[in-house]
């Protein structure tokens, strides 16, 4: 589905949402008061003026306003699970290395299986340790091509030299795990994907790397 695509069905619920929660034509405001109630007063966890049922329906996250972390509110935004890299780094510089990279058969600390999740395995080849961490990734359906790409800043990653650490993108609220959409095409689309994924710290040339998720969740990913 292209951009184009999302960016319509996008502006067609959410007219169709707010048509119902200003109260509609007369009749709907007679028939469907308890409908239009709800729509307008429903919980919005994230405050963006898009209630959480709707992003559901959206694709959005109802955890953060700005599912696509392009500083845009989703209200505003006509792509709100699609902004490009911004991530622009000149140095040549290597001072890590994406070691591992999963959205399958994932583990937690203890070597204990955890659901499909993305993760990835940061080793740190300099002399300093590194923090102030930003990424950068895209997921890609197989079949159809359709793309939605999302910015992170990673406040509170930090790795020592030599050190290996993972980074989680799983809403657990754990240290180093980092929340993402949960209404993404990673658990809603039944499709094969691929996930591509940037990681940037400041002053040093940005690592990347890709892993498939097979249809239906099948094992995917090296560690």
């Amino acid at each position: 589905m292209s951009k184009k695509i999302y960016t319509f069905i996008f502006i067609t619920i959410l007219s169709a949402l707010l048509l119902a929660a200003c109260g509609g034509s007369a009749a709907t405001t007679t028939t469907n008061s308890s409908a239009s109630s709800a729509a307008a007063d429903g919980p919005d966890t994230d405050g963006d003026g898009i209630p959480d049922t709707a992003e559901k329906v959206l694709g959005t996250d109802p955890n953060n306003a700005d599912t696509d972390g392009d500083g845009q509110n989703d209200l505003a935004d006509q792509s709100p699970m699609m902004t490009d890299n911004p991530i622009q780094e000149s140095s040549t510089t290597q001072g890590f290395t994406i070691s591992g990279l999963l959205v399958e058969n994932n583990e937690d600390a203890n070597g204990a299986g955890v659901p499909d999740h993305l993760e990835l395995k940061v080793t740190n080849t300099g002399t300093a340790d590194l923090t102030n961490f930003d990424i950068y990734y895209t997921i890609t359906d197989k079949d159809t091509g359709a793309i939605q790409g999302y910015y992170r800043m990673l406040p509170g990653f930090t790795v020592a030299p030599g050190e290996t650490k993972d980074i989680h993108f799983d809403n657990t609220g754990q240290p180093d795990h980092y929340n993402w959409n949960p209404n993404s095409a990673f658990f809603t689309d039944p499709n094969g994907l691929t996930v591509a994924v940037t990681l940037h710290a400041p002053g040093l040339a940005p690592q990347s790397g890709s892993v498939d998720k097979d249809p239906a969740g099948a094992e995917g990913g090296v560690e």
